[in-house]
């Protein structure tokens, strides 16, 4: 009985790696694959990102002098932790993030839209100083329609404000002291300009 069960899982174990090394997964962007003749195109927003942590004034306003912010690429999770984090040790609390983009002319005329896969906690997202979305909680995305409000051959800045502070209003809805688990805070998920 135990060679026949021993000969059993080396065929079922032989058979995984074949179908493991014949499977070539395809990644997703914004939840989506590509195909190919349907006109949507998905470009990666990720990269140079201006940070700031803590609250401050005025951040969403187009003209506000960022040039000494940190740079940080997304996803960001405010900050990096020890492996035993746990139960509140990560900073909550307020963070700011902007990002500089002139926007391609070939996209002018389409619909635009930005995906955040997740902000932690209550965001707001403004493009050219207006609030264009208020989202709370951090486990689904942010999805904004951006495409009336960019500035054709300019500069156009996109900025979020987030706080992932104890709030009951949304999961978990408990103190993050009591919690079993750490979640970060910020944009911790990928950002991407769908046209």
């Amino acid at each position: 009985m135990f060679k026949r069960t021993f000969v059993a899982y080396c065929f079922f174990l032989l058979g995984t790696v074949l179908v493991t090394a014949q499977y070539n997964p395809e990644f997703s962007k914004a939840g989506f694959f590509p195909r190919e003749n349907t006109g949507r195109e998905v470009f990666s927003m990720n990269v140079a990102w201006r940070f700031h942590k803590g609250a401050m004034a005025n951040a969403e306003v187009s003209d506000l002098n960022d040039s000494t912010w940190s740079v940080v690429n997304l996803p960001n999770g405010i900050e990096y932790l020890p492996e035993d984090a746990s139960g509140g040790a990560n900073y909550q609390g307020e963070v700011w993030y902007r990002k500089h983009f002139t926007p391609d002319s070939g996209l002018k005329g389409k619909k635009l839209f930005l995906h955040f896969e997740a902000i932690m906690g209550k965001s707001k997202v403004y493009v050219n100083g207006k609030l264009l979305k208020e989202h709370f909680g951090g486990y689904l995305p942010v999805i904004v329609d951006i495409t009336e409000h960019l500035n054709w051959g300019k500069d156009n800045v996109i900025a979020v404000w987030a706080d992932n502070s104890n709030d009951p209003a949304y999961p978990p809805g408990k103190d993050q002291e009591v919690l079993d688990f750490s979640y970060f805070g910020g944009i911790y998920r990928d950002c991407w300009l769908i046209s």
